[in-house]
């Protein structure tokens, strides 16, 4: 389990694994459900280029 809060590890399972591992890769300590729930939906509707590693697509 990473969270502790079993509402913010079930969200963390919803996620895709890409999303995922960008999320553990910015090194943050995420302390809140809203938190989580901001970057999740940050990178599936807005960062989708990054995902498929054409970060510059959207600059």
């Amino acid at each position: 389990m990473k969270y502790e809060d079993p509402k913010m590890e079930e969200y963390w399972n919803t996620l895709p694994k890409e999303i995922q591992s960008i999320i553990n890769r910015t090194g943050i300590d995420i302390c809140s459900l809203g938190m989580l729930t901001k970057l999740g939906d940050y990178y599936k509707n807005d960062n989708k280029g990054e995902i498929n590693g054409e970060e510059d697509a959207y600059f």
